[in-house]
């Protein structure tokens, strides 16, 4: 069970309450389970938020008046049947009345149209009676614990705190309490998609030592293989991570920033004269090269295929025979390197796609809407030429000269003077030889006073064109050096299926080293402390899930009897 609180918050009742009802373009009402309305006498959201905007009138200081937050659960508790309707509906109730908002006016969506079931209330913070808005000061904290607590309550699932840190995580006399925080919620859904462990980002205190650590690796590299050796006899592995790098070690990460000045991934490029993901190419083309069969099994070209399959099965018996004999915790240490290696190969692989597909989309759209950018500045041109056609005798030669003025003085003197005087681009229309004025030259005079603004509005637009024609440029730049990078990484034709054997290759030796392995040997071996609190915490996560998998087993497998029963 977690929660999440919006950084921006909705403007408006009416556009928040149709939209979590489905009833807005591109949605279902299909995607609402149930709906509770608070302190209101609808439950239609048009007339539910035009009371709550009524109510909210009321206080005129408070302005913004409408708060809305989430809670979601894990969809493993719904698999267990932990979570129906009435129960969603208890824990609503509970969670408004620990915020104190019970005599507020909402309303309360579930919503099923995800894997995990969650709820939106939508609150009106001014109170209908005294007219005095919700303080949200600390209402993160708030959430935090009323989620822990009715997790708790209920034995849901919740993400991993301090708190549960300390209950699940003591080796006999060896403490291994950390400061953890939960991971965000855009990585945990992210690493849910991907099948792997969230991130969780490092403290203060974790930057600073690993900064001192490794710092003084990224000024003396020479390159990036030096670079990612030095790292890695650190157990620390370059990662990508959005548009730039991470430092992983274990599951933990600190950005490339924080290591120090100029270490950056642009400056780290320039420097080694090579991008990384085209190193990460060349490095994963060298490991699966070393991992394939022609590299560990003499004559393995000269075979024939059935030869090649029993010389691969008696190659990998007794490299697991080999792993089997020997010291288990050096085994998992060496199984948690090499899976971790691959796991930031993978990474880029991964980050390689959505970039090329995030391109791909911006590219989309920036030539969609390119003849928007083209027509205004073309009406804005028709617009500054008809006003020049209004006021003066030769039109043209007056784009000319204030053309050539702008030139010479520069824009903003250019303005100055011709709103001076009008004779510096020429002769204004409606002058008769005797001094006389006529209606044309009236029209002529007023036209002129809101030219600058036409010729301005003419040169933003001339301005928003030209940087809207450099970013397809520069996106065109990007995405075919997304494709060429991403080209490098393909080993094969179907390098998604083979990267995806590998790793499940990586994991099923390390998940076997993780079992092997006890507490009591990690604790007892010549590893560095860190490392050996590293191995802990990745065998405890793995035993604790595959406690998790085996519970999910058993109630299927009880699921399945009552349905023969019946």
């Amino acid at each position: 069970m977690r929660f999440k609180i919006p950084s921006k918050q909705p403007a408006a009742f009416k556009s928040s309450a149709l939209y979590l009802a489905g009833r807005t373009k591109g949605l279902s009402t299909d995607r609402v389970a149930w709906m509770e309305a608070r302190n209101l006498e609808t439950t239609d959201p048009l007339a539910a938020a035009t009371i709550m905007e009524a109510t909210a009138a009321q206080n005129l200081r408070c302005k913004r008046p409408v708060y809305h937050f989430v809670l979601s659960f894990d969809p493993k508790d719904a698999r267990r049947g932990k979570l129906p309707p009435e129960v969603l509906r208890e824990i609503a109730g509970e969670a408004i009345e620990r915020m104190g908002l019970t005599e507020h006016q909402m309303l309360v969506y579930a919503h099923k149209d995800t894997k995990h079931p969650h709820m939106h209330f939508l609150i009106n913070r001014v109170h209908s009676t005294t007219g005095k808005a919700f303080d949200r000061h600390n209402d993160g904290r708030r959430l935090t614990e009323l989620c822990r607590e009715i997790a708790r309550e209920r034995e849901l699932n919740i993400p991993r705190d301090k708190e549960r840190i300390r209950e699940l995580e003591k080796v006999d006399d060896f403490d291994l309490v950390e400061s953890l925080d939960a991971p965000t919620e855009g990585e945990y859904w992210q690493a849910k998609r991907e099948e792997r462990e969230p991130q969780i980002a490092m403290g203060k205190d974790e930057v600073k030592a690993l900064r001192e650590k490794v710092q003084g690796h990224f000024y003396n590299a020479k390159d990036w293989h030096d670079l990612t050796a030095r790292l890695g006899a650190q157990g620390v592995f370059l990662q990508r991570k959005g548009q730039g790098l991470v430092l992983a070690k274990g599951e933990r990460f600190a950005k490339l920033s924080q290591m120090g000045k100029s270490v950056r991934l642009a400056e780290l490029e320039d420097r080694f004269g090579e991008r990384f993901d085209v190193f990460m190419a060349e490095r994963m083309k060298d490991l699966a090269r070393d991992d394939a069969p022609e590299a560990q099994i003499p004559g393995y070209e000269n075979m024939t295929p059935a030869e090649q399959r029993a010389a691969k099965r008696y190659h990998d018996a007794k490299l697991a025979v080999d792993r089997k004999k020997g010291d288990p915790v050096l085994e998992l240490d060496a199984a948690d390197y090499d899976y971790r290696y691959w796991a930031g190969v993978e990474t880029v692989y991964r980050a390689g796609e959505r970039r090329i597909s995030r391109l791909e989309r911006d590219r989309g759209w920036l030539k969609k809407t390119l003849p928007n950018y083209e027509a205004r500045e073309m009406a804005s041109e028709a617009q500054f030429n008809q006003s020049l056609f209004d006021i003066f005798r030769n039109p043209e030669k007056a784009a000319e000269r204030w053309l050539k003025l702008e030139q010479t003085f520069g824009v903003a003197d250019a303005e100055r003077m011709v709103k001076k005087n009008a004779n510096l681009l020429g002769r204004m229309n409606g002058a008769r030889y005797l001094g006389v004025d006529t209606e044309a030259r009236g029209n002529a005079k007023r036209a002129f006073r809101k030219l600058h603004l036409k010729r301005r509005r003419w040169q933003e637009q001339q301005l928003k064109l030209g940087h809207h024609r450099d970013r397809i440029e520069a996106n065109r730049r990007a995405l075919r050096i997304a494709l060429n990078d991403f080209a490098m990484l393909r080993l094969r034709a179907d390098v998604p299926f083979e990267l995806r054997e590998i790793m499940r290759e990586k994991a099923m030796r390390r998940a076997k080293a993780l079992t092997r392995a006890t507490d009591k040997a990690i604790l007892a071996s010549n590893l560095a402390e860190d490392r050996k609190m590293e191995l802990l915490r990745a065998r405890r996560t793995y035993m604790e899930r595959k406690r998790e998998r085996e519970r999910d087993r058993d109630y299927n497998r009880t699921q399945g009897l009552d349905y023969l029963d019946r």
